[in-house]
């Protein structure tokens, strides 16, 4: 009996995202006490998530039951939340540092922010009527609603980092490779992103089970190489940006604590 595509392809997301999740935890542990935490935590969430996907889609096509059904359609579905919080991080880890007085910038952090919870209360209601034939109009409505908020959220967060690119005179030397980065992510991030729009567009409600666009019963190749290729991609350079901020942060703080000390002393 030969391997399925859904099982290969979820055999390739336990062996891409598996190695990450230690990693991502590491990493967040070691610069927990740096803010913002956004850009931390939702990297090794998202690769524990992946990693259990991968493990329970297997078991799915091994043994289906509606409950394993359920659950694997909802940890396949949960993609875009984690990767776009940390994009939120970064984009605050720059605005903040060199406009962080600004009442608009914080205004527009704040608003993203809550928008992003709001599209997250949003899948997570979607994903509670899973499996109930007589709520899929209504499944389908409110992914849709949370997808079409995660999508100005994406649409705002890559114009602030085109902004930023614009505008590097403004920014101190050390931000300039988040931003720098963060336009690098936003590739794999829009791939992301349409491969989403077509699954709540075409795969949500009744159409789940036959639409190619549905991660669990559509085509494992379209999620291999629009669904997971791109948040791995994306979850290496948060990595990296990680693994940068964690190796320069301390001699930062150590700069700007003579450089305050410095003035003290003249003043």
């Amino acid at each position: 009996m030969g391997v399925s595509p859904h099982t290969a392809v979820a055999i390739a997301q336990i062996a891409l995202f598996a190695p990450l999740a230690p990693l991502t935890t590491y990493l967040l542990i070691r610069n927990w006490k740096y803010r913002p935490r956004t850009a931390w935590y939702p990297p090794a969430i998202f690769s524990l998530i992946r990693t259990a996907g991968g493990v329970v889609t297997i078991i799915e096509e091994q043994n289906p039951s509606k409950e394993i059904v359920i659950t694997t359609i909802i940890l396949l579905n949960i993609g875009l939340i984690p990767l776009l919080l940390a994009y939120l991080g970064y984009a605050r880890l720059v605005l903040e540092r060199d406009f962080g007085e600004i009442t608009r910038v914080k205004l527009f952090l704040r608003i993203l922010k809550v928008m992003i919870l709001i599209s997250t209360g949003l899948l997570g209601a979607a994903g509670g009527d899973a499996g109930k034939p007589e709520k899929a109009d209504e499944q389908a409505t409110l992914s849709r609603a949370a997808y079409a908020l995660f999508v100005i959220v994406l649409v705002a967060l890559i114009a602030s980092f085109v902004g930023l690119s614009l505008n590097l005179g403004q920014i101190r030397r050390a931000n300039r490779i988040y931003v720098k980065w963060a336009l690098v992510a936003a590739v794999p991030l829009v791939v992301r992103a349409i491969y989403g729009i077509l699954g709540v567009a075409l795969a949500a409600g009744v159409n789940i089970f036959t639409s190619d666009w549905s991660p669990l019963f559509g085509s494992a190749v379209a999620f291999g190489l629009m669904g997971l290729l791109p948040e791995f991609v994306v979850v290496c350079i948060y990595v990296y940006l990680s693994m940068h901020y964690l190796r320069t942060a301390k001699r930062e703080a150590d700069v700007e604590g003579r450089s305050k000390q410095g003035l003290s002393d003249t003043s």
